[in-house]
């Protein structure tokens, strides 16, 4: 059964998130990968549409995983992402993309678990 993973992350970080989206698929052929990638300011005439179609994405995803870089813990996108995917009910785990990142404070308020990129514990604990 394929579980569909919404992913959560910042523009900066494009470039490791395909990587990491390549690492998983050769891990584990069972996982498929949403995500709506934002690049408008979360509070432009846009954002409303911009998150209706995030929450579609949410509610068809089975877990949220949001990849932590440099500058995800200041980005108001990855915690309304967060706040809304909590609100649904989903499972959120944050993914340290590498050492020593800030861990966004809605991951914090969301007791979300976090791991470092190593593909088989993520796939551990997506379950």
């Amino acid at each position: 059964m394929t579980k569909h993973i919404f992913l959560s992350f910042v523009e900066e970080d494009l470039e490791t998130v395909r990587l990491f989206r390549g690492q998983a698929r050769n891990k584990n052929s069972a996982l498929a990968f949403d995500d709506y990638s934002v690049k408008v300011p979360y509070n432009s005439t846009s954002a409303t549409y911009i998150r209706s179609k995030i929450t579609e994405k949410i509610k068809a995803s089975s877990v949220t995983i949001v990849l932590i870089g440099t500058h995800t813990w200041k980005s108001d996108w990855v915690a309304w992402e967060i706040k809304k995917s909590v609100e649904l009910g989903k499972k959120v785990i944050g993914v340290r993309l590498k050492a020593g990142v800030l861990i966004p404070g809605a991951l914090t308020e969301a007791r979300a678990k976090i791991v470092d990129w190593k593909i088989d514990d993520i796939v551990r604990e997506i379950g």
